[in-house]
């Protein structure tokens, strides 16, 4: 049954999207927007940093490469933890006319109490078969940044043609995110097993999680655990730990963070430990990868 916080889209391939509004900003800790309900849908990508997000009463810390989607009418709010750069794109899902339509002045405040109380309005598309899929007000789709800062470019400059090439980078960042719930769903019923150990990963890659514990969230014995692991992911747990690891890390040497700190914040104990997972992972240096 679908609660009625949950809005149908429709099909996906009879979308038509229309960017409102396209932005690539840096913002101060502190830096607060809302309570506030707007009148489009908003992407909000973190680059680097972490902000709070609170959605129809649900709260989440996001950090880069990932992201918050809320719809109209869905009360929220975003504080920045510490400085972040970002991208946020209002847009719509279906319109006629792909011309943006600026949403600021149709931006509402939202008071307190219906920031808690609000729903989430999580969206569901349509798809081929009679499946649909959630998009969640919350997700984790690391390597959007070249399509959302093409969105941006494209949006500021206004060349002839702008309005229509803005509806195709729409569609292919949405054709990116549907692709990417796809591929993170559990694939079997083993996949499912170990989802506790994968989310705590994701949420915390810097934790230097041992075998023991990732098994003990979901519930088995290491060794079976690790054989399950290895089986649904094709790596053992410390290796898909490094992979996550190198992920973020990729994000923080792209905002021009130092590797030092980095290192520090994925918790190695040595910037050389870092450069070797890193090479190992991608055949590049921390330094290498930066200058491509």
């Amino acid at each position: 049954m679908r609660d009625d916080s949950q809005i149908l889209i429709g099909a996906l391939e009879e979308l038509q999207p229309t960017v409102n509004f396209a932005s690539h900003a840096l913002s101060p800790a502190g830096t607060v927007w809302g309570p506030r309900i707007n009148p489009d849908y908003q992407f909000f990508y973190l680059l680097s940093g972490r902000a709070a997000i609170v959605i129809g009463g649900d709260a989440r810390t996001i950090g880069p490469g990932e992201c918050a989607l809320y719809g109209p009418d869905c009360p929220h709010s975003i504080t920045v933890l510490e400085e972040a750069v970002f991208i946020g794109i209002h847009f719509l899902f279906r319109r006629a006319s792909p011309v943006p339509v600026h949403p600021a002045f149709s931006i509402q405040e939202a008071s307190e109490e219906a920031l808690a109380a609000g729903r989430r309005n999580s969206c569901r598309l349509a798809l081929e078969g009679g499946e649909e899929l959630e998009l969640p007000p919350f997700m984790a789709i690391p390597g959007l940044e070249p399509i959302l800062m093409r969105i941006v470019k494209e949006y500021m400059n206004e060349q002839p043609g702008y309005a229509m090439l803005l509806r195709s980078l729409m569609t292919e960042l949405l054709l990116m995110t549907v692709r990417s719930r796809l591929a993170d769903r559990p694939k079997s019923a083993e996949h499912s097993k170990i989802e506790p150990a994968l989310q705590a990963i994701h949420r915390e890659p810097e934790k230097n999680w041992t075998v023991a514990e990732l098994a003990a969230l979901c519930g088995y014995h290491a060794i079976y655990f690790s054989s399950l692991f290895r089986k649904c992911t094709g790596d053992n747990p410390k290796q898909y730990l490094i992979s996550q690891r190198i992920r973020k890390a990729k994000y923080y040497l792209l905002s021009g963070e130092k590797m030092e700190a980095i290192a520090e914040r994925l918790g190695y104990t040595s910037v050389h430990y870092f450069s070797r997972n890193f090479k190992e992972e991608t055949g590049l240096t921390p330094t290498e990868f930066k200058q491509q």
